[in-house]
C-alpha cells in the first residue's frame, strides 16, 4: 500500500495475570528494552512511540499500518515479551500476562498528552491521579453506546427512530 496515507496510532494497555505485581523494578528496563530496542514491536510491523510498565501492567503507544490485525499484533507482542523475560531475565516469579488487553485509537494531536501520561506512570499511580480510560484493559459488560446515548452525545436523533 505505498500510495495509502494513514496515521494510525494505538495505545495498548495490558496487565499481568490476576493483576499481580510481577514486573520487578530491577528488570523493568530490560522488559521495556525487549519491547522497543530488541524489536518485538518493530518486527511485527509496529513503530513504537512510547512505552512504560508498572508492577502489574504495561502501556504501549505505537503507530501501525492498516494491514496489521490489532489482536494478532498485541497477542504476538505479549507472547514474545513474556517468553523472552522468562527465558533471559529469569524473574523470581514467572511473568504471565492476563488474557485480554485494552486498546484505544488516537489522533496525531492527542499523542503528546498520551506520551506524557505514559511517561509519568509512577507519578500518576503514586498520587492516585489515574485516567480511568487510559488504565482500562478489561470490561464487565458491553461498552458500546446505545442509540440514545450516541444521539445525545452528537446532538442527532437516533437511527431508525419512529417519528
Amino acid at each position: 500500500m505505498p500510495h495509502t496515507f494513514h496515521q494510525l496510532y494505538f495505545h495498548f494497555v495490558w496487565g499481568t495475570h490476576s493483576r499481580r505485581s510481577l514486573i520487578e523494578r530491577e528488570w523493568r528496563p530490560q522488559l521495556l528494552n525487549i519491547l522497543n530496542e530488541n524489536e518485538e514491536v518493530k518486527k511485527r510491523g509496529g513503530q513504537p512511540i512510547r512505552h512504560n510498565a508498572m508492577p502489574d501492567h504495561v502501556h504501549l503507544l505505537v503507530r501501525l499500518p492498516p494491514k496489521i490485525n490489532l489482536s494478532e499484533f498485541i497477542g504476538q507482542v505479549k507472547g514474545a515479551t513474556s517468553f523472552r523475560v522468562n527465558r533471559d531475565l529469569k524473574p523470581k516469579f514467572k511473568l504471565v500476562w492476563q488474557e485480554g488487553y485494552g486498546v484505544f485509537s488516537l489522533r496525531k494531536d492527542e499523542l503528546e498528552v498520551v506520551c506524557r501520561y505514559i511517561d509519568q506512570q509512577e507519578k500518576h499511580h503514586g498520587n492516585g491521579n489515574l485516567s480511568v480510560l487510559m488504565e482500562r484493559m478489561e470490561i464487565d459488560q458491553d461498552d458500546w453506546l446505545s442509540e440514545e446515548e450516541m444521539a445525545k452525545a452528537d446532538g442527532a436523533s437516533p437511527v431508525n427512530r419512529a417519528e
